[in-house]
């Protein structure tokens, strides 16, 4: 049986905080590398309230790989510091970050 897809969920409390230049930039070459070693789909959003960042991966052996590597903690690094300089509070406004097994999922082509 093949191992279920999972996803990796990472949500922040703004606190009337504006994603600043620095944290977008870190964010999408974060993403960008998460793609090159595996990752199957991402998304980095915000509402009012929160950012929200998701990954979406084939298997957790392909997510926990990219976890392990020098690559990951230095980019961490990167989106850690530029959090900080934005003046966010880390880990404290972090209000969720999780890895779940995806048990159902529907795709449209047309929504990208």
């Amino acid at each position: 049986m093949k191992a279920p897809s999972v996803i990796r969920m990472w949500i922040t409390n703004k606190n009337n905080r504006e994603i600043t230049a620095a944290m977008s930039e870190s964010m999408v070459t974060f993403l960008s590398i998460a793609i090159e070693n595996g990752c199957i789909g991402s998304t980095f959003a915000e509402d009012d309230e929160r950012i929200i960042v998701y990954t979406k991966w084939s298997d957790e052996v392909t997510l926990e790989q990219f976890r392990s590597s020098k690559e990951y903690h230095t980019q961490e690094g990167n989106i850690i510091q530029s959090f900080i300089a934005a003046g966010f509070e880390i880990p404290g406004d972090i209000l969720f970050n999780s890895t779940a097994k995806i048990l159902f999922s529907n795709r449209s082509e047309s929504a990208q």
